[in-house]
């Protein structure tokens, strides 16, 4: 389980990061990933949390409960992170501003579901591997 924290850690970092390189502006963004202090609560209070459910689903349920509380966490902070991504200045002048709003939305749209993806079998593979042991 250490290792599944450790990857949520690099994931609210990364996130953390790009939000500060973009000067992203919205609620979970503002108000927990640019200041520090929140941040650092955040992860504590998700470590905690996130370890106690997943205990609690795993002598319940099976790893799919899991991977689906993982799936949500992850999907909902990079989809909040990709969306202020294609509204923002830097990015509308890397794409160009002829492109649509809608079309931006939707690219960005697109990289939040594969990076949901990626870090969602990245995380099954962990937990499965602690499965078998």
């Amino acid at each position: 389980m250490s290792i599944l924290l450790f990857l949520h850690f690099l994931l609210i970092l990364a996130l953390a990061l790009v939000s500060e390189i973009f000067e992203l502006q919205g609620r979970f963004i503002q108000k927990i990933l640019r200041d520090k202090k929140n941040c650092l609560l955040f992860l504590l209070m998700f470590s905690i949390s996130f370890i106690f459910l997943s205990v609690l689903i795993l002598e319940n349920y099976d790893v799919i409960q899991i991977q689906i509380l993982n799936f949500l966490f992850s999907f909902l902070m990079i989809f909040e992170v990709c969306i202020k991504i294609s509204q923002s200045t830097r990015f509308i002048n890397w794409i160009g501003e002829q492109l649509d709003k809608s079309f931006r939305i939707f690219i960005m749209f697109i990289i939040s579901l594969n990076c949901t993806y990626f870090f969602t079998r990245l995380t099954l593979q962990i937990i499965e591997s602690f499965q078998v042991n």
